[in-house]
């Protein structure tokens, strides 16, 4: 399955964005400049400029649920499984 830079509709953006949000609170690195005070916020710009990498889990997966994925060399950040 090729990945898309941006999820497909609003569920799969708020699951992203959520996760994401998780990551920013324990510790992991902002993508990108901002005045955001909030870790939603910024996770939320983070997402809408697809520079978090995400995927939807298969079938041979335990939940079905869009999941997240920092990349390994991301710093501070805990890839989520």
């Amino acid at each position: 399955m090729t990945k898309p830079s941006k999820p497909v509709s609003e569920f799969l953006f708020v699951e992203v964005a959520a996760q994401r949000c998780m990551q920013l609170m324990r510790g992991a690195r902002p993508k990108i400049e901002s005045d955001a005070r909030k870790y939603s916020t910024l996770a939320i710009n983070e997402v809408e400029q697809g520079l978090i990498p995400w995927r939807i889990r298969g079938e041979g997966e335990d939940d079905l649920v869009a999941a997240a994925i920092v990349d390994a060399d991301d710093e501070g950040g805990e890839e989520e499984e």
